[in-house]
């Protein structure tokens, strides 16, 4: 069975720990199946496995294509990690699994409305596709993305995301060659195609012959980039680059696969420090905004604000606790959902984990924490070593399974008003 075959290859060959139950088959292509491995451990990966196999003589050069790949990674692409081949010839490539909503799902209710983008628009939704395909063109691995460069396959992202789009199914096929000279050429050809479908154009034949490249002809249609607002460095800008893309997996000289050692519990929290700046990053970007104004919380997301009325909003985009503007976040590794909440000084950050013990291997020794409260309402409080502005990671005793996280010039004084403990009742 493929799902047995998948769940083998990501243990035995990767390391992984994945049983067949957590594999899940989530679509088809053309010429192959896709599957997602996810664990409550919070890893989650794709599996491309192509239809055709292959005899020995006609496979294409895996140590070469690890090479490529491991030379390969754009925050426009959700990483492709490996490619092998199964014992009887099938062709698979391993990716970070592909989260978001359909760009074409969003173009159609653009249109249903009886609306286009402006070039502006789509040029704040692309330049990031557009810089990941021209990237990939530049090192000759075209054929990488050839049949990416369409909006059924990439997916909006949150507005925190420091691209607003991103290409699936990027990396090697079963018997495209990883470049060709005409590449190049159909790769811009499309993305304009895409453009003009978004923004209702002809193509500009002019900015077209002109274009060295996707980003180019963005530029020479859509003129320079949208200004971004002048914000704290509490909340940055959508592309300030506080994403930071998957690392990807190692590879020898010659191409073989080699394990990183583990991570020891000292790195942890330096790593809680990295996604502080995820977590804060204020709200408004366009593509999300545009999507899932005033929508109900579901799954874990309603049972946070269950949990925490006083801090999350009623419903998504719209304003929390000190009228904080709240929003879903993709989960991080251990959580099983994430809310943030916040303006252009102040961010507030509620995730839940899966266990206890998830959260507690990301948290330093509780002895490092100032003890909050007494009694029913006990909060262990870590203050952010060089953190600017002061950040605070709060977690209540009372719900194990839930960090907080709060940033800003004020961040010390507003800790002590979050309401961590009980729900805030509403006046009569």
């Amino acid at each position: 069975m493929p799902i047995d075959l998948i769940a083998g290859i990501l243990n035995e060959r990767f390391g992984m720990d994945f049983t067949p139950e957590q594999v899940q088959a989530t679509g088809r292509t053309e010429d192959s199946q896709l599957f997602v491995a996810s664990n409550d451990a919070g890893q989650a990966v794709e599996v491309e496995l192509f239809d055709a196999a292959q005899p020995e003589n006609q496979r294409r050069d895996i140590a070469g294509l690890n090479r490529a790949l491991a030379a390969s990674n754009h925050p426009g692409a959700f990483q492709p990690r490996s490619a092998g081949y199964t014992d009887d010839g099938h062709l698979y490539v391993l990716r970070e699994a592909p989260t978001g909503a359909s760009l074409a799902r969003l173009i159609a209710d653009k249109r249903a409305d009886g609306g286009v983008f402006t070039p502006a628009e789509a040029r704040e939704l692309l330049i990031g596709v557009a810089e990941a395909i021209d990237d990939y063109d530049a090192q000759g691995l075209g054929a990488f993305v050839a049949r990416s460069v369409d909006a059924s396959r990439m997916l909006v992202q949150p507005a925190w995301s420091s691209v607003p789009v991103k290409l699936t199914l990027v990396g090697p096929t079963a018997t495209a060659p990883e470049h060709a000279e005409e590449q190049h050429a159909a790769n811009v050809a499309s993305f304009i195609e895409l453009f003009n479908s978004m923004t209702g154009l002809d193509v500009d034949e002019d900015a077209a012959n002109a274009a060295t490249g996707c980003v180019g002809y963005l530029n020479a249609v859509a003129g320079e980039p949208l200004d971004e607002p002048e914000v704290s460095p509490v909340a940055p800008g959508a592309t300030d680059g506080y994403r930071q893309p998957p690392q990807p997996y190692p590879y020898g000289p010659t191409g073989e696969y080699v394990r990183p050692e583990d991570e020891k519990k000292f790195k942890l929290w330096p790593w809680i420090a990295a996604i502080v700046a995820l977590l804060l990053i204020a709200a408004g970007g366009i593509w999300y905004w545009m999507q899932h104004r005033g929508e109900e919380w579901v799954g874990v997301e309603a049972e946070i604000a269950e949990t925490y009325p006083g801090i999350v909003s009623d419903k998504a985009e719209q304003k929390g606790w000190h009228g904080l503007i709240c929003e879903s976040a993709t989960p991080d590794e251990g959580q099983e959902g994430k809310i943030r909440c916040s303006d252009e000084t102040l961010g507030v950050s509620v995730a839940k984990y899966v266990s206890s013990d998830a959260l507690d291997r990301v948290l330093p020794d509780p002895k490092e924490a100032v003890v909050l409260g007494s009694g029913e309402c006990l909060i262990y409080d870590y203050q952010l070593p060089d953190a600017t502005p002061p950040a605070f990671v709060l977690t209540p005793r009372t719900e194990r399974e839930y960090m907080v996280v709060i940033n800003g010039d004020d961040a010390e004084a507003q800790r002590l008003d979050l309401p961590l403990c009980a729900p805030v009742a509403d006046e009569e």
